[in-house]
């Protein structure tokens, strides 16, 4: 899915398209990595998700995968 630059703010639409862009970029990048990088990089989201949101009961039993 690509973002539509017209949708935003038109004062800076340079800016925006630069950044539509280095966004489609980083996508296309991302979806070349090998599976073991997705999964670190999803463990590491884990990881701060935990850190923003934590636990708050012990029924809570979100836990980040033990990987190797």
């Amino acid at each position: 899915m690509t973002g539509n630059p017209d949708s935003c703010i038109q004062y800076n639409r340079e800016l925006v398209e630069k950044i539509f862009r280095k966004k489609e970029t980083l996508h296309r990048d991302r979806a070349l990595l090998p599976i073991k990088e997705k999964v670190k990089i999803l463990v590491d989201l884990q990881k701060m998700a935990l850190t923003l949101h934590p636990k708050k009961d012990k029924d809570d039993n979100r836990v980040p995968w033990q990987i190797e």
